[in-house]
């Protein structure tokens, strides 16, 4: 089966007439123009009735991930033009503990996004602790800074070696769904916890998701993303999802050395019922993908504020299996999370 191909990206997201440029990319969008889309044709009542009202159904998130030998750690900032969120953790896989913090700002005080997924910055502070994503990619790497006092802080940079992939797909009847995704991006900084401080180790790998859609008022999704190395010493970066991003282009891409692959569209096989029991199968339908996910240690996050709300399963853990590149099988060894969410917007 050929691997779906990846375009030029287009110079903005959407055309004149608002109509977005669906497909796969090469790269990020430079401009996103969202202002261009028409929010009431969304036809979402009662949002829709006043044109402000109506913008006000794109959401944005940013996450951003890094992993070494020793930890996993995570960062996001999620805007929702209603409420502002921002988490960050770090997990130790070597005692399987994690220190988890988050935050919430009513009404998006004191947070802001980046205009685009290549420059701007994506931060939310709530009092001294705050997230803060430095997008920029003109001095050669991009920058995470988090700070919740003693208890948990870290600052990385990490380079963009290779290219990202855009994808733009339709959501629900009139909406869309853009996403910008890198991994296995070198790593270098360091993380405190309880007031000590240890430096990434030298193989620190890093990963990426820039995002904006108007999402369906329920959606419900699986992801899947890791870092590592091939037997030949090359990195490896590993973005799968289903339910989100899907139809007739996915995100599903696998990076050796910073080129990127697309995939096949892919299924996810595990106990929903209780996420850590098994191990979880990633795997389409033509042999392309065949991944076994083994489960370690899960971060579970359920908010419900009634008009809103996210139910999360994040397990971490090891990737085994195989993804056909070409006409070569790469066997994988790489470390990182699987999810499982459910969103009420």
């Amino acid at each position: 089966m050929a691997q779906p191909t990846l375009k030029k990206t287009p110079e903005k997201l959407f055309e004149p007439d608002g109509s977005p440029n669906f497909g796969n990319f090469l790269g990020a969008t430079p401009v996103l123009n969202f202002d261009d889309f028409d929010y009431q044709g969304l036809h979402r009542w009662p949002w829709t009735m006043d044109a402000n009202l109506a913008a006000k159904l794109l959401k944005r998130w940013e996450f951003v991930g890094v992993m070494d030998e020793n930890f996993v750690i995570g960062a996001a900032v999620v805007h929702l033009n209603y409420v502002g969120s921002g988490f960050a953790y770090c997990y130790d896989k070597r005692n399987k503990r994690i220190v988890e913090k988050n935050i919430k700002a009513p009404f998006c005080m004191n947070t802001s996004f980046s205009p685009s997924a290549q420059d701007g910055v994506s931060e939310i502070r709530v009092g001294s602790n705050y997230i803060r994503m430095h997008n920029s990619t003109q001095s050669g790497s991009r920058e995470l800074e988090m700070d919740f006092g003693h208890d948990l802080r870290a600052k990385f940079s990490y380079s963009e070696m290779g290219e990202g992939v855009s994808t733009c797909v339709r959501q629900a009847m009139y909406g869309f769904g853009y996403t910008y995704k890198s991994a296995a991006l070198p790593a270098k900084g360091s993380v405190t916890i309880g007031g000590r401080e240890v430096p990434l180790g030298k193989d620190a790998l890093a990963l990426l998701d820039w995002s904006a859609a108007t999402p369906p008022r329920v959606t419900v999704w699986n992801w899947a993303a890791g870092v590592g190395m091939d037997k030949q010493g090359k990195t490896v970066g590993l973005n799968f999802s289903s339910g989100l991003i899907a139809g007739a282009y996915n995100e599903n891409t696998v990076w050796i050395d910073g080129k990127p692959h697309m995939m096949e569209g892919v299924h996810f096989d595990y106990d929903q019922k209780n996420v850590m029991s098994r191990p979880w199968r990633v795997a389409g339908n033509n042999g392309e993908v065949d991944i076994t996910f083994h489960p370690e240690h899960e971060r579970y996050e359920n908010v419900n504020f009634g008009l809103v709300g996210s139910s999360l399963h994040q397990p971490f853990g090891r990737f085994e299996g195989h993804v056909k590149v070409g006409r070569s099988k790469v066997a994988l060894n790489c470390y990182g999370f699987c999810e499982e969410h459910y969103a009420k917007w």
